[in-house]
């Protein structure tokens, strides 16, 4: 890709890409150990519900996209550091058309490690080490997450600072009903869900009710290999608001459509 498209590739990826704003060295593939991560993530946003135009290579709906992106690692590894149980949330404009507005804050769960932190800022900065967005904030907090038994409700609480509620919806044969391709940090596929509650309030850094609006729900399954190997649809967008010719051929092989 060229400069202008890797800048504006950039501006899609979700809102854990900004930590590698804390970092400033730039890391490479040969300084970066082999990592491989499993979890799931939780993102809600502004961006029109059940229709999230940054997913499929668009700008978003209002321009700028106050968003919150979480992940948790249930098992995984960076190197020889175990990222069992890591969890945080990164809050802010997260994906913007002007890609100088694009800032946020990290919090970080209060029970993850110094060195689970140092070993996710490289690993993010060896994704996206070209341009990082802005991190105003970072902040350690008590981050409490909740999937059902059914994998259906997922909340996600910051006490006092950020509250988010989603619900799955299922067909008949108890599958998902809004899974499909996707722009994202953590895989090729998202599930939208219902956006029941989302609230946001850190004095002095933010404030807003966006419930109702976008929100999605994904597994984590990422390696370096995939990133090497130029797998994930991020790296081949452009964000023109369709689906690049190597996207669609991605799609395809994934057994999915590019709608």
């Amino acid at each position: 890709m060229t400069r202008l498209s890797i800048a504006v590739t950039l501006t899609l990826a979700m809102a854990l890409v900004a930590v590698t704003g804390l970092s400033e060295q730039k890391q490479t593939e040969k300084t970066i150990p082999d990592f491989e991560l499993h979890g799931i993530s939780f993102t809600e946003c502004a961006c029109t519900a059940y229709a999230c135009p940054c997913r499929s290579n668009g700008h978003p709906t209002h321009g700028g996209c106050d968003a919150a992106d979480f992940a948790y690692i249930k098992h995984g590894h960076f190197g020889n550091v175990k990222m069992d149980g890591f969890k945080a949330v990164v809050v802010g404009d997260l994906i913007d058309k002007d890609p100088s507005k694009v800032r946020g804050t990290i919090y970080f769960d209060q029970k993850t490690t110094p060195e689970q932190r140092e070993a996710f800022k490289q690993m993010l900065a060896f994704m996206f080490a070209w341009n990082p967005p802005k991190i105003e904030n970072v902040k350690v907090v008590p981050i409490e997450f909740t999937e059902s038994a059914d994998h259906n409700t997922y909340t996600l609480t910051i006490p006092g600072i950020l509250e988010e509620k989603g619900v799955m919806k299922r067909g008949k044969d108890g599958k998902p009903l809004h899974t499909l391709p996707a722009m994202d940090l953590w895989g090729n596929k998202i599930t939208y869900v219902d956006n029941v509650v989302f609230k946001y309030h850190d004095k002095g850094i933010g404030e807003w009710d966006l419930s109702g609006r976008q929100a999605n729900v994904k597994e984590i399954s990422t390696n370096k290999a995939m990133w090497e190997q130029k797998k994930m649809l991020v790296q081949h967008g452009d964000m023109s608001g369709t689906w690049t010719a190597e996207q669609r051929k991605m799609i395809e092989q994934m057994g999915m459509k590019a709608e």
